[in-house]
């Protein structure tokens, strides 16, 4: 491999490692720059070579060594939006801050997103303020479904779904008895940005 410094190799090689394995996210071409102290196109040019060479595997934003593919479960990979308010992570202004490894033994294979819950709102839901929940990117949900939802003026927000009353409107329901008793936002109309399907928090 000329002109590539073998200790910047096996530097990469324990950075993706590291992230990978032992912090269970996709590291990032700035991750890698960081940790390593390079510019990202010399990280460009490393990747590229060190994949050519059969040390690393280099596909669609994921890195693998021969370590993490020999313990690797089937994995489904997820981008983390950040906060409800930062919308849907479809549309283009959306921020994704990164990727994050779902083994699909546990969350399954459809396309999910992440986000941090606000509020106290769904707090008898089990979802308390700064919890991580997996959305399920799903625009048609089922009566008591938590959905995140955009009302008719582009707020989002974080909500059981109770179906429609008799106008018409769609019914969002807020968990938290104590603090709003029987709390209900009437909508005439919503675009559902995806269904909460796990909370991951400490114990």
């Amino acid at each position: 491999m000329r002109h590539k410094n073998p200790e910047r190799i096996q530097k990469i090689v324990e950075i993706i490692e590291y992230q990978k394995l032992k912090e269970g996210r996709e590291p990032t071409i700035a991750d890698i720059a960081k940790d390593a102290g390079m510019p990202q196109s010399r990280v460009h040019a490393y990747l590229r070579e060190m994949d050519k060479k059969g040390i690393i595997t280099y596909r669609l934003r994921q890195f693998d060594t021969p370590k993490t593919e020999m313990i690797s479960v089937d994995i489904n990979t997820a981008p983390v939006v950040g906060s409800v308010k930062c919308g849907d992570p479809q549309l283009k202004e959306a921020e994704i801050y990164e990727y994050v490894r779902l083994p699909s033994s546990i969350f399954g294979n459809k396309e999910m997103y992440i986000l941090k819950a606000k509020g106290d709102s769904m707090v008898d839901a089990g979802i308390d303020e700064g919890d991580t929940v997996v959305v399920e990117n799903r625009q048609y949900p089922e009566k008591n479904d938590i959905v995140v939802a955009m009302d008719e003026e582009g707020s989002n927000t974080l909500k059981r779904y109770k179906g429609t009353n008799k106008k018409g409107q769609a019914r969002l329901a807020y968990e938290n008895k104590e603090r709003y008793p029987g709390k209900e936002i009437p909508l005439d109309s919503m675009r559902i940005q995806g269904i909460a399907r796990f909370v991951i928090k400490k114990l």
